[in-house]
């Protein structure tokens, strides 16, 4: 059974009788039917007619259709919520988005702030930066490493500069996989950054090849110390054809650096 009307539903109905959504985006006669029958599904008590009304409206870039994805976003159910999310990646409705930003920030359900830190990753605020950063330190390393490609993606001159004690961190994370992230998703060159990655080319990574790839090729365009391109020279015989040819990039860039500065 449908549970009665909200007042969002109610504010819908009335603003589709008129032709048109907010912003004055009009619609066809059947779009107005369509939504208006969508939007009372919402008032289901099963989580999935929620979830598809939701992704069904989805499509429809009006002002009172937000208003019922940015309601689902606080929905009892963890599925929807997350849809509302995806339903919102490209908004630019201001309230939505302090909302996702909310939700990436203090959001107890992982499963719905990982999916807030990926949307908000999209819209490269600087200002989200702060969220960003206070992401890697949960306890979830799926927000770790959502976190860091989100702080990386910034293009701000500024936060790429103070973000770099923050890629430290996703260096030395114990996770492989933020590890990873954050060397793929790059987008400062630092001695620091330099240093820690030199220090991970080691014995034990050889054996780990995704972490190795990645760390071969964020090496890639540093002028090498010795101990590294003695480790690097020893991966023209890796086992890997992939690493083997990583490495062989790697050692003629560093060879172009070192003639450069002779």
């Amino acid at each position: 059974m449908i549970r009665p009307f909200t007042a969002a539903t109610l504010v819908l109905a009335f603003s589709l009788h008129a032709g048109c959504g907010g912003g004055g985006l009009q619609l066809k006669k059947e779009d107005r039917q369509r939504i208006r029958e969508t939007a009372a599904r919402y008032e289901s008590p099963s989580w999935q007619v929620r979830r598809s009304a939701v992704k069904e409206l989805a499509p429809y870039k009006i002002r009172e259709v937000e208003e019922i994805l940015i309601k689902a976003l606080d929905d009892s159910h963890t599925l929807v919520r997350t849809e509302a999310l995806d339903s919102l990646e490209k908004t630019d409705n201001k309230k939505a988005r302090r909302r996702i930003r909310a939700l990436a920030e203090y959001e107890q359900n992982n499963s719905v702030r990982w999916r807030a830190i990926g949307v908000l990753r999209g819209f490269r605020d600087p200002r989200d930066a702060v969220v960003f950063a206070k992401g890697l330190s949960s306890d979830d390393w799926l927000v770790r490493e959502e976190s860091v490609k989100g702080l990386l993606a910034i293009e701000d001159f500024a936060i790429k500069y103070v973000s770099v004690p923050y890629v430290l961190q996703a260096l030395d994370d114990p996770s492989i996989n933020v590890k990873v992230a954050a060397i793929e998703h790059l987008s400062v060159r630092d001695e620091r950054i330099y240093r820690a990655l030199a220090a991970m080319l080691d014995d034990e990574v050889t054996t780990k090849h995704t972490l190795l790839r990645a760390l071969l090729k964020g090496l890639h365009g540093y002028k090498l110390d010795g101990l590294t391109r003695k480790r690097a020279t020893s991966l023209l015989l890796h086992q890997n054809t992939e690493i083997r040819v990583l490495a062989l990039r790697l050692l003629k860039r560093d060879r172009e650096l070192v003639k450069n500065d002779d």
